[in-house]
């Protein structure tokens, strides 16, 4: 076992904001890979932090327990007055928690997205993602992400949770500083304090919303999510309202980047879009191969809760271990000629929808509405283009995937 290099290496994933690596970080993450797969990074972290880029080592790191999910940089200690609430929230959030919280609150959560209850929306999100795709035939052009790819999870989302159509341009806004926060790049640190106080607006939509549940009882995600207060499944309304936020936040932009991710690299390997479009039913079973190729959810982080060893590196105690998910998919080790769309590629352990304890809670209804919303476009849209130009990604490194995708394509009447 070797201790942190105390030199800068030869590759830092610092690099990943710039704008040729937001387009396509992959370049950079097989540098940082054939370096070293557990690559001490000084630039990165509080004060430094270790690169897993392996996908061997990655899978190890998500699923030992050695390893914590908690955020030290959102302990209300270490905030404001202004700050100490939405940091609280922030703190408390499933994905950010460790046993014994992490299994208390997800059992709170689960309800809509066990297997029986995800399939029994099939029928809603199916009807969703044609009556979207029936506004725009006509025209022969639209933004692929605003007018489909992030109206059909906002719709779905926002239905399990009981969000009001008319509340959802106004949710919308509050997103944004969610994944800056996560993401803890330089868009986060340039004004912390906005993007907290915009969580802070964000927790009281939901304990308005919360309120109203109290003398009018609804059947949705969020009225159980109050039952489950009234009965002590949450230790503080911090909790609870962080929850949502989580849910209803990463909920839509995930499978939104994803279901953009996956046309556009479909795209840009026509024998592979020309294959799966000849018959648009290969989606589902392909679904994890588009996901392990372009994931929406690139990066995690864990620390070290004692000295662990990773990789032939000793991890010490305290010291942040970012795992890259999107780099761990392109290992030549595990996945054969890694960077081409396989639809037929024999499966592997995905970890797009993390891995372990902190599997996705909704990666289930996610993977269902990215393969309707895929598969209902191969079948009805025809000859679309998108310049990759034109494309805007998010400038995170956390998350990947276009905010902003013109495209045309023969303009047909609705059926």
């Amino acid at each position: 076992m070797t201790q942190p290099q105390p030199t800068a290496p030869e590759v830092s994933l610092s690099h990943v904001y710039r704008p040729e690596f937001i387009d396509d970080p992959y370049p950079l993450y097989r540098r940082a890979r054939e370096t070293d797969p557990v690559l001490w990074d000084p630039w990165m972290g509080d004060a430094g932090a270790w690169m897993v880029t392996g996908y061997e080592t990655a899978l190890t790191a998500l699923r030992d327990p050695r390893f914590s999910a908690r955020r030290p940089q959102w302990d209300p200690a270490t905030g404001t007055e202004r700050t100490a609430s939405p940091l609280r929230a922030l703190h408390t959030q499933v994905f950010v928690s460790d046993a014994p919280d992490h299994q208390r609150i997800r059992k709170a959560l689960s309800q809509p997205f066990l297997a029986r209850s995800v399939e029994a929306m099939r029928g809603d999100i199916e009807r969703s993602a044609h009556r979207l795709l029936d506004a725009v035939l006509p025209r022969g052009e639209m933004d692929f992400m605003a007018d489909y790819a992030m109206a059909l999870p906002s719709e779905t989302v926002c239905r399990v949770l009981g969000v009001p159509r008319e509340d959802r341009d106004t949710v919308w806004k509050f997103i944004l500083s969610w994944g800056l926060l996560v993401d803890e790049g330089p868009l986060s640190k340039e004004h912390p304090e906005y993007h907290l106080a915009g969580i802070g607006k964000y927790m009281d939509y939901f304990r308005a919303q919360l309120a109203r549940r109290r003398d009018r009882r609804t059947d949705d995600l969020m009225q159980t999510v109050a039952d489950a207060w009234e009965d002590g499944g949450f230790s503080s309304e911090e909790e609870l309202l962080g929850n949502l936020i989580f849910l209803l936040t990463a909920g839509q932009t995930t499978t939104a980047h994803q279901i953009g991710n996956t046309v556009l690299a479909l795209l840009a390997q026509p024998e592979v879009y020309a294959k799966v479009a000849a018959d648009p039913s290969r989606v589902p079973a392909a679904t994890p191969e588009f996901l392990r190729y372009d994931s929406s959810v690139q990066l995690t982080k864990r620390r070290a809760t004692e000295p662990v060893e990773l990789g032939g590196r000793l991890i010490e105690e305290g010291q942040e271990v970012f795992v890259w998910i999107g780099a761990a998919h392109r290992d030549p080790a595990a996945f054969a000629d890694p960077d081409r769309i396989d639809p037929d590629r024999p499966r592997a352990p995905n970890l797009a929808l993390g891995h372990g304890a902190h599997y996705c809670l909704g990666g289930r209804l996610g993977q269902l509405v990215n393969e309707i919303a895929v598969q209902s476009f191969l079948e009805r849209v025809t000859g679309p283009k998108a310049d990759p130009s034109r494309v805007h990604r998010a400038a995170t490194a956390t998350f990947r995937g276009p905010h902003v995708m013109p495209m045309t394509f023969d303009a047909k009447e609705t059926r």
